[in-house]
């Protein structure tokens, strides 16, 4: 994984969005073969693990964000999950190759994505908008349970005593805001996708505003917070879910894509770096808590979470030197 960062403004107000054309950006890119060398990676949600094969009656993944059967919220009116489309797209690009048509496609969905959060980060907030809920990862130790994982899960121990580490799920904690509306888990399994008059739109489901300030649904903690943990959270899982499925041939960047199309919306609220070591710091744990608390994890499984827990590791650039600063 590499690690793109421009510069922080100095001075910046660390109370508040930054929101300076120079603010520093963060965006996660999984080197090849990180996550891919052992095997199709759990996180690859609903998209197919070998596009030659259909996918298998029934199949289910581990998904992080999974809902349990009977919970998933009504879609809008021939709405279609985003993980369907981008199943459909996966397909058709190691069938078809990377065509123009294919390209411009994968950006309407990730620019419909972006421009979903866009809408809800700016709806105006009210005396009835309640306080969304702090990530767990800000608001709890991390568990103890983690001293007890086999080795072979990855660089675990030395994620819990990095100073760095503590000092940015300090800094995260420390510099939560509550300027606007925020959805709380932004995944790619929370949102559906409509098509009318050949435009694409993206709804996010669960905690969804009102123009009165009230909410349909309250599933994510959704309410007043941080948008930069929103957009953390939709880089963290398409850097995780569907960078890894793609062909580096291709040279198709989606977490690039997410995050120009974000900002050529308006949107503003880019993640610190602190930010985005919290969002891997807690994509690490519960993907753990899955795959090896209350199951005994495969060697693929294994390889998947020694990927996860290497990435804050990255980002403080711990895991190796000037690992956080190398471009490719």
């Amino acid at each position: 994984m590499s690690v793109d960062v421009e510069s922080t403004a100095a001075g910046r107000n660390r109370t508040a969005v930054d929101r300076s054309p120079s603010a520093r950006v963060v965006a996660l890119r999984p080197r090849v073969g990180r996550h891919t060398a052992a095997g199709p990676s759990p996180e690859v949600v609903a998209l197919v693990a070998d596009p030659a094969a259909p996918p298998a009656p029934g199949q289910t993944h581990p998904a992080r964000h999974q809902r349990e059967q009977g919970s998933t919220q009504a879609l809008e009116p021939d709405g279609r999950p985003l993980v369907r489309e981008l199943e459909d797209l996966v397909g058709r690009l190691h069938q078809h190759g990377p065509t123009p048509v294919l390209r411009a496609r994968l950006t309407s969905l990730l620019s419909a994505w972006a421009a979903a959060l866009v809408r809800l980060h700016r709806t105006p907030l009210t005396s009835l908008t309640p306080t969304a809920d702090l990530p767990w990862v800000l608001d709890e130790p991390l568990p103890d349970w983690l001293g007890t994982l086999p080795a072979q899960a990855g660089p675990v121990w030395a994620v819990r005593a990095h100073p760095a580490i503590a000092r940015a799920l300090e800094d995260a904690r420390s510099t939560w805001t509550t300027a606007q509306w925020i959805h709380g888990e932004p995944t790619g399994d929370d949102v559906a996708v409509t098509r009318v008059n050949g435009s694409v739109r993206a709804v996010l489901l669960g905690g969804s505003a009102q123009p009165d300030g009230t909410v349909l649904a309250r599933e994510n903690g959704a309410g007043c917070g941080d948008p930069r943990w929103d957009v953390a959270t939709a880089l963290d899982w398409v850097a995780i879910a569907l960078g890894p499925v793609l062909d580096p041939g291709w040279e198709l960047d989606p977490v690039a894509t997410f995050l120009a199309e974000y900002r050529s919306l308006g949107g503003d609220a880019t993640p610190t770096r602190a930010m985005a070591v919290a969002r891997t710091v807690g994509t690490a744990i519960e993907w753990t808590a899955q795959l090896a608390v209350a199951q005994e994890p495969t060697d693929d499984e294994l390889s998947w979470l020694s990927g996860l827990w290497t990435r804050p590791l990255e980002l403080v650039g711990a895991a190796r030197p000037g690992a956080a600063r190398r471009m490719r």
